[in-house]
This record gives C-alpha cells, structure tokens and sequence, in this order.
C-alpha cells in the first residue's frame, strides 16, 4: 500500500469512529442517522451525477450500483438498532472487527478454500479481543460472564452489521473494478442508508424530526460531512490498491472509537475494552498478512 493510500484510509479511521460516536450520544439514533444521511445526500448528488455523466454510467454500474443500495440500507437500520440496545465501545469493535474475520470462514465453508495457520491466529485474536470487551472487573471470577453479555440484543445486532459490513466492502470494490467513480457509488451509498431508514422515518411523526433536528443540527450536519467523506476516502483509496490491503488498516478506527466510548461516553468496563478492541485490531491485520 502507498503512503498517500495509507494516510487516506487512516483519516478515514478517525472520520468513521466520529460519527459513530456522534450517533450513539444522539437522542434518537434512527431519526439523527436518517437526517445525517440526507445531509450526505444533498452534497454528493450534483458532483455524483456530473462524474456519472462525464464518466459513463453503463446497466452493469447500475446493477452493482444496486447491490450497495441494499447492503447500505440494511447496514443504516442494524447499525442504529445496535446502538440503540448496545455501547459504542462494544459494538463498534464487533461490528468492525467481525467483517475480516467472517470472511475466511465463509470462504471455508462456501467455497472450500482452506485458511493458514496465520489467518488461524488472526481470527482466534479477533475472538479473544470480542472475549476481553465484555469482561467486566465486578466479575472477574465468572468466566461465563462474557458469553451472557454476547447474547444480548446490541452484540448480535452488531455481528450481524459486522457480516453487511464485509458484504458491502466486497460490493464497493466490484463496483470500483468496473469503473464506476466512487463519488457517484458514495452518492448511491448513502441513498441505501436513506432509503433503509424510511419506513421508520414515516412512522415518526414530524414534530419527532422537528425536535431532533433543534436539539443536533449541528452534530446532525458535521456527521452528515464525516460520514459520506470519510468512505470517500476508502473508495479513492480502493482505486489504488487492494481491498485486503484497505479493509483491515481502516480497522485501527477501532480503538479510538472505543477510547470515545469508555473516556468521553463514560461507558462501563473500561481498560478491557481498550485491550480488547486493540486485540480486535490486531487479529484483523493478522488475517490481512496471512499467505
């Protein structure tokens, strides 16, 4: 991976785990996401369709283009129920975390391809990383406690945003290799995430939006920037190198999503889940170096 590759995934790391973090500390994480989105929307509509149009936009674009709409819809909805049910410093590094993990097991599974000790390791590390985020101090003595907190509402929603994850990832770069620029696939994007927050969106009522909108705007708006321009950068940086190179430097967001969570959320069980998540990190960029 060049340098410049490097410095556009890392800023992007940083941008990710802010937004993130201002989801979770919204009122109403459906209706503050839904609106970020729309923010997204409005500023990548006119550049997206200029470089559709200077570029070309051919029926196989448009098909790939739709496969990220739906994996984006469905990401909005299970991400924001996670953070409903679930801490930003533990589903984050689960749902980051689990993507690069998943994906040499379904390998094995689907396709028959075998995994290296190496990839072993690193799939073990990310599990003992998910292991250590629920250890709780109060309970030290009870080993079992980790595997209760796991079989609660936000950490499965969560595995399941970490599977959608890696999907869309796959999708993303597919859709790059057949030249399809990647601000008109951001603008198709974050139309997945407005789109699969609709329903429920339409269900609210408009003083709801009205209120969540005084109470954030301005959050509202900056995560509305950060979000659709931090992936910006990843799809840019797609274009220059390998999504097994891309995906699992973007996974150092991870800690410092889960540092906002403990240190500025306050969120319980604290330095294990620090550890835990740079364990996560750890076990992902081991999987990305494995032959």
């Amino acid at each position: 991976m060049t340098t410049a590759a490097l410095a556009l995934v890392l800023t992007s790391a940083v941008m990710h785990a802010s937004w993130n973090f201002l989801v979770k500390r919204s009122r109403d994480k459906v209706l503050f996401f839904w609106a970020m989105a729309v923010v997204g929307l409005i500023g990548l509509t006119i550049p997206g369709v200029i470089f559709a149009i200077v570029d070309g936009f051919t029926p196989t674009m448009l098909g790939l283009a739709s496969v990220s709409v739906c994996l984006h819809a469905s990401y909005a909805v299970t991400l924001t129920a996670s953070y409903k049910y679930g801490d930003l410093s533990s589903v984050y590094p689960i749902s980051r975390g689990m993507g690069p993990a998943l994906v040499p097991l379904l390998a094995v599974v689907l396709l028959g391809e075998t995994v290296s000790a190496v990839a072993v390791v690193g799939i073990v590390l990310v599990v003992l990383g998910i292991y250590a985020i629920h250890i709780d101090q109060r309970f030290l003595r009870d080993f079992s406690h980790p595997l209760k907190m796991l079989a609660q509402p936000g950490t499965r929603l969560a595995f399941l945003t970490g599977l959608i994850i890696a999907g869309y990832t796959i999708s993303d770069k597919t859709a790059l290799n057949h030249d399809l620029n990647p601000v008109t696939l951001s603008l198709f994007d974050v139309t997945g995430n407005v789109l699969g927050l609709l329903p429920a969106v339409i269900v609210a009522t408009w003083s709801e939006l009205r209120r969540e909108w005084d109470l954030d705007r301005r959050r509202i708006v900056g995560a509305g920037i950060l979000a659709p321009a931090g992936y910006l950068l990843v799809l840019i940086a797609l274009t220059t190198t390998r999504v097994s190179y891309i995906a699992p430097s973007r996974e150092v967001g991870i800690v410092v999503g889960t540092a906002m969570g403990v240190l500025l959320l306050h969120e319980g069980f604290g330095l294990s889940r620090i550890w835990g998540s740079t364990l996560v990190v750890a076990g992902v960029v081991t999987i990305a170096v494995a032959p």
